[in-house]
């Protein structure tokens, strides 16, 4: 079989309609000067699929739904630690899970990561509550983690962990690994089963409402809203509202913030934010 010379120059009209075509399917906005770096990611996908050049490969993209999935996988960024921004879980931790165990709620608390890549946020939220679930017998919790990719939701469901983000995590948090990590440097570490047997994942664009019968008293919204415009992020924080208790706590990323936006809520801590009516009923 003779390899046809591939032509990966991207012309603006053909930028402009991969932009559009990324922001209908996913919400993300891909900015001007991020043309090249998109031409890279796809360059594998055009060989993959046989495509010599980009008005071929947009045609099978708005063709062929099976490659709109190895799509996002190519232009979304999957990048996530284990306890990351540890100041957001000393006040999951020291503030809000006191709190509503105070509070008196006789149900399992709900949380809920809207992108939630390859699962270290949503095992790390695990770990939190496990320790509070072992010092307080009657405190239980459900948490879900949902993302945009098939391909990272997998990884995440499987839950095995190996290399740098294991050293990381073992040097940053040691107590929290040698409590919850099961395994070894050979065959990778996973949570142990208390934790894992509370968790699910499933593919959701939070872009789109969130259809489930929950309410979530904890939000993880971290590092999606950068690649949205003001709009777009109103768009994701209604989404999520719709899903929050009115009493629930959301969480952003460090490069985030809402206070440009028009929403519903109000920054209580850095990186935290509460429904701007809670705040009003607690000061009253």
């Amino acid at each position: 079989m003779i390899e046809r010379p591939m032509d990966d120059n991207l012309s603006e009209a053909y930028f402009a309609e991969l932009v559009k075509f990324t922001h209908d399917l996913t919400g993300i906005t891909i900015l001007p000067n991020r043309k090249s770096m998109l031409v890279s990611r796809l360059r594998s996908r055009l060989r993959a699929t046989n495509t010599t050049n980009f008005n071929d490969y947009l045609r099978l993209l708005k063709s062929d739904s099976g490659e709109t999935e190895h799509y996002v996988n190519a232009v979304t960024t999957n990048k996530t630690l284990f306890y990351r921004t540890p100041r957001i879980w000393s006040y999951l931790k020291d503030e809000f899970v006191p709190a509503w165990i105070k509070a008196g709620h006789n149900r399992p608390m709900e949380v809920w990561s809207g992108a939630s890549s390859t699962g270290e946020e949503i095992y790390t939220a695990g770990m939190v509550l496990e320790e509070f679930r072992k010092k307080h017998p009657g405190f239980d919790y459900r948490i879900v983690g949902t993302d945009i990719s098939d391909r990272v939701v997998d990884i995440a469901d499987k839950g095995i962990y190996s290399g740098r983000i294991v050293d990381m995590f073992k040097t940053s948090s040691p107590d929290l690994f040698a409590k919850y990590m099961v395994g070894n440097d050979a065959d990778g570490y996973s949570v142990n089963s208390d934790i894992r047997s509370r968790i699910k994942f499933q593919r959701h664009n939070v872009f789109k409402p969130f259809q489930t019968r929950s309410k979530y008293d904890v939000s993880l919204l971290r590092n999606v809203l950068i690649y949205f415009t003001h709009e777009d992020q109103e768009s994701a924080i209604a989404n999520v509202e719709r899903s929050l208790r009115p009493d629930g706590l959301l969480i952003i990323g460090e490069s985030e913030t809402l206070s440009p936006l028009q929403t519903n809520y109000v920054c209580v801590a850095p990186l935290i934010y509460r429904h701007r009516d809670y705040k009003v009923e607690q000061a009253a």
